[in-house]
């Protein structure tokens, strides 16, 4: 009988670096509420501390970033507990990917909302994982350089010797209609391996939750939907605030969906 996982707890989420699984002590730094408010746009690291600030990503723990298999970690970390709705519409796979157990067009908005939620929830992890820090081992000994003299650590991860190997793992959760651009900045193949950046950053300390309000539209095969973005303030003592997004799932295979538009709020 297949398990229904509950949603992600969007409000989980750690401040502080997230390292690559074979990180050696000491090589991760606590960022201050500057940095955490800065990270606007993606930038390359600064080589001797090997930190990094990203676009949109989240802090978790050291743990997951360790899973062999990044997406079934993701599921993992759900915890179980009955579907919320009481209808049993819909569940993660081994991937993280959100299910459904019947046609998408017979579930009400409640549902979609719900489900989308879960997606988000679990893109969220899953961006973090490969965009900050690097979620497969790595040997600090055997590095290569850019054209910038920022180095990048081999991937000895078992079945992981070719970029396409990054990109299969990030795309069992996110769809390919919308190519990541980050990946290509932060994984290199070369000599017959890949070799990842290892960069790393703080989180926003003022994030507080994300919450899916709505639908804003749909195809049939993409459904839009309002997503809101909560704050406790920000370093300039501003008070709560929130700030509204879009977030898209693609649906394939007539019951799977993936995540489309997505921006990690943290």
């Amino acid at each position: 009988m297949k398990k229904l996982l509950s949603l992600i707890a969007a409000a989980a989420v750690a401040v502080g670096a997230v390292s690559c699984s074979s990180k050696k002590a000491g090589s991760s730094s606590q960022s201050s509420k500057a940095d955490t408010t800065e990270a606007v746009t993606t930038m390359q690291p600064v080589p001797a501390d090997h930190s990094r600030q990203t676009t949109t990503t989240a802090a978790a723990s050291t743990t997951a970033a360790a899973e062999t298999t990044v997406t079934t970690a993701a599921a993992q970390e759900a915890t179980h507990q009955p579907d919320p709705l009481g209808g049993d519409a819909f569940e993660y796979n081994d991937d993280g990917a959100v299910v459904f157990d019947k046609p998408v067009e017979d579930s009400d908005d409640k549902t979609l909302i719900a489900a989308a939620q879960a997606l988000f929830e679990s893109a969220g992890h899953v961006q973090m994982l490969f965009t900050v820090g690097c979620p497969y081992k790595v040997d600090y000994d055997n590095y290569i350089e850019n054209d910038l003299g920022w180095q990048f650590y081999r991937i000895t991860e078992s079945g992981i010797s070719r970029f396409s190997d990054i990109e299969d793992g990030y795309y069992k959760v996110f769809s390919r209609r919308y190519p990541s651009s980050e990946l290509s900045e932060l994984y290199i193949e070369k000599n017959g391996a890949v070799y990842a950046l290892c960069g790393n950053r703080g989180s926003n300390i003022y994030y507080s939750s994300s919450r899916i309000t709505g639908i804003k539209s749909r195809t049939d095969d993409e459904i839009v939907f309002t997503v809101e973005n909560y704050y406790d303030g920000s370093d300039f003592d501003q008070e709560s605030y929130t700030e509204t997004d879009d977030f898209s799932v693609v649906i394939e295979n007539g019951n799977v969906w993936k995540a489309g538009q997505f921006t990690l709020p943290y």
